[in-house]
């Protein structure tokens, strides 16, 4: 039990730092296209529109999702997250916190290869008429976004899965020796058949 209650705090601690790097990523997503800022020739229109509501709209969005998560840092501390064992209604708000987490991060990274593809589309030859040479494709913030999106899935689900084991052990007043002994049934998914075998036996305390 201990040694799960440990995952937790260590999750806890790696999500908080999970949000944090996601939502400073919303505030540089931008960055690398403030080439396509501005453009006024006709021929660029596409572009123009590519920029002022593709990119910013999706910027807007992911910086909306990435408020949720910072919020949920904030929730960490008020259900005491890092220092107790959650109960079962402090491990159900933030299982389902983790699920929208998830949605928006799933949904994040669909947008991102979308938005990618759409770009690698676009016709850039005219962007001379708007003063701008040389111009190269740039992939490396859709990139960083994939990755950062998809370490964030991964936390999340983990974050999600400690939370409800370690409420189940506690309800039910299983120590961790006692929950050791049994782990055979849970890697065989067969996680009711252990439950109900260790409801039926005397518990030991630990």
């Amino acid at each position: 039990m201990k040694k799960i209650f440990r995952g937790q705090v260590i999750l806890s601690a790696v999500y908080t730092v999970t949000a944090i790097v996601v939502f400073l990523y919303t505030l540089v997503f931008m960055t690398e296209y403030n080439d396509l800022f501005g453009l006024k020739m006709p021929q660029n229109k596409q572009i123009a529109q590519f920029y002022e509501v593709i990119l910013q709209g999706f910027n807007r969005q992911i910086l909306v999702w990435a408020i949720v998560g910072i919020i949920g840092i904030l929730m960490i501390v008020l259900l005491e997250i890092r220092t107790a064992v959650p109960d079962r209604f402090a491990a159900a708000v933030m299982t389902v916190y983790m699920g929208c987490c998830c949605f928006g991060a799933v949904n994040a990274i669909r947008n991102i290869l979308a938005i990618w593809a759409y770009y690698k589309g676009l016709d850039f030859q005219y962007l001379y008429a708007d003063g701008i040479t040389g111009y190269e494709l740039k992939f490396t913030t859709f990139q960083v976004g994939i990755g950062i999106y998809s370490v964030q899935i991964i936390v999340c689900v983990a974050f999600a899965a400690v939370l409800l084991l370690v409420a189940m052990l506690a309800v039910c007043g299983i120590s961790y020796a006692y929950f050791h002994e049994y782990y055979l049934y849970f890697w065989l998914m067969n996680m009711p058949v252990a439950v109900a075998v260790m409801a039926g036996e005397p518990q030991t305390q630990g």
